[in-house]
């Protein structure tokens, strides 16, 4: 046991020890690659599957503004009927009123026919400035 420690470690059995221990840590690599990939697809699915959801919500979150635009456009128009009702509804003295009482019907029948004309017109505006979808 003159030799020092390195020309001992030099003998055949450690360099199958060395050769195993290798070829041993190349297997791990390659399962640790293998796993770092399988990883790095999965990332992948999973922010794709975030941006399709993304794309979902977007889409979804436009048809309730449309939807809430019609709502607001019919709560608009409506509005401009109270204004007229509530015009004529005063306790002041209209003329229109002291003749026959069709002149009511007329002007109560034209203001309605006046809030629908207005609310076609939103629509058809709405329309060709393709706030609403078809």
């Amino acid at each position: 046991s003159d030799e020092p420690d390195s020309v001992q470690d030099k003998s055949p059995e450690s360099k199958l020890n060395v050769e195993e221990l290798e070829m041993l840590l190349e297997a791990y690599f390659a399962q640790i690659n293998g796993i770092l990939q399988k990883l790095s697809s999965l990332s992948e699915y999973v922010d794709d599957t975030e941006d399709y959801i993304n794309i979902m919500l977007d889409d979804k979150r436009n048809q309730l503004l449309q939807v809430s635009i019609i709502f607001n456009t019919i709560n608009m128009i409506i509005n401009a009927g109270v204004v007229v009702v509530g015009l004529f509804g005063m306790n002041i003295h209209i003329a229109l009123f002291d003749g026959q009482p069709h002149q009511f019907w007329a002007t109560s029948g034209g203001t309605v026919l006046g809030c629908i004309l207005l609310l076609l017109v939103s629509i058809w505006w709405g329309k060709n400035r393709y706030l609403f979808s078809e």
